[in-house]
């Protein structure tokens, strides 16, 4: 994304990634139910204090180093992408003004040779024809071309950055950049209202001892009007339980750019404080532990880690971790910057350790 995969407008097929998603025909009207019990007012944004810590954090420490070889070779890997794209881009706009000087060309000049006049149309034509040709052949081969290297160039991302993140104890990865996510597993946590499209990549399944866990990029979006609106953007992890009980909400209160759940009608506040706020009947103190609160209390929101709910549900776990685009965009032009990566891969150990103790 060119920053961002949209501004180099090289991949042929339209990603279903939530900032490449095209406004959609809005849904039919659900059919009218009973009055929803009012949600209960409570703050969903942390002051800047609480979202971003005076602790040293990830974004702080060893900033601009890839201090590892993975990070090394996603940098690597940008630089020859874009070195290809720069050559092909350049090659593009050479074509482009052969074919358009020919078509002028094939105009003016026969029209200024008398021998030529009785053929100037048939010239036009001709010059037309070859410089459409030559400038649509090209950019079929550009495309082609760019969008295998583009495809290559994910691929490495993803597969550096889950040898970087993963902890060791991890086993049994399997996925890729072009696995997705099933809509219904997302809508299955139950967190936002009215999803209108669930845009995915990158979903792969792993373990952790006999615990098994999905885990993908992911982007929820919502009819707003005649446009889409963005209801959740980050990586969505799910895991089974043992837990039998109605449905509780963790979530992590973040800065204005957070985008907290919307489906919170009904639900009952079992404790809120500046930077946490539970959602849960009689009982959820069984669930919320020592251990647990102990676990939770690790997490801090920051302009990365934007935010954070969890939805414990009988017999799944669901982790919306909200990220803000400097993890989700892949950078193409830019270099790599390494600190949203790591930190992820400080929240996907503190994630992994809660549902331990979650159960």
């Amino acid at each position: 994304m060119a920053e961002n995969e949209k501004e180099l407008e090289i991949v042929e097929e339209e990603s279903d990634f939530a900032d490449e998603i095209k406004p959609a025909v809005a849904p039919e009207a659900a059919p009218e139910n009973e009055p929803e019990e009012p949600e209960e007012k409570v703050d969903m944004y942390a002051s800047e204090e609480e979202a971003a810590p005076a602790e040293t954090s990830a974004e702080e420490s060893n900033s601009g180093y890839y201090d590892d070889e993975h990070l090394v070779n996603i940098e690597k890997n940008r630089q020859d992408f874009y070195k290809h794209y720069s050559k092909f881009n350049k090659i593009k706009w050479i074509i482009t003004a052969f074919s358009v000087l020919t078509i002028i060309c094939g105009w003016l000049i026969p029209n200024a040779i008398d021998a030529l006049k009785n053929i100037s149309m048939i010239i036009a034509i001709a010059c037309c024809g070859v410089g459409l040709v030559t400038l649509l052949v090209f950019n079929s081969i550009f495309k082609k071309k760019m969008g295998e290297h583009m495809n290559r160039y994910f691929r490495e991302y993803y597969a550096n950055t889950n040898a970087y993140v993963f902890p060791e104890e991890i086993t049994d990865i399997q996925g890729s950049v072009d696995n997705k996510l099933d809509e219904a597993e997302f809508r299955e946590c139950n967190l936002y209202k009215d999803v209108s499209k669930v845009g995915s990549r990158a979903c792969y399944t792993f373990k952790k001892g006999e615990k098994v866990f999905k885990i993908a990029d992911a982007a929820a979006q919502v009819i707003v009007g005649k446009a889409m609106g963005t209801a959740y953007v980050g990586k969505f992890l799910i895991t089974s339980n043992n837990y039998e009980g109605s449905d509780i909400l963790i979530y992590f209160k973040g800065n204005k750019r957070a985008l907290p759940p919307t489906n919170l009608a009904g639900r009952k506040v079992f404790s809120d404080s500046k930077n946490i706020v539970i959602y849960g009947d009689k009982g959820t103190e069984k669930v919320i532990t020592e251990k647990v609160r102990e676990a939770l209390g690790k997490f801090h929101t920051n302009k990365t880690f934007v935010d954070m709910a969890i939805a414990i549900r009988a017999g799944k776990t669901f982790y919306a971790m909200g990220y803000e685009d400097d993890l989700m965009v892949i950078n193409l032009e830019k270099p790599f910057d390494p600190n949203p990566t790591k930190q992820f891969k400080e929240d996907l150990a503190k994630v992994l350790a809660l549902a331990e103790v979650l159960k």
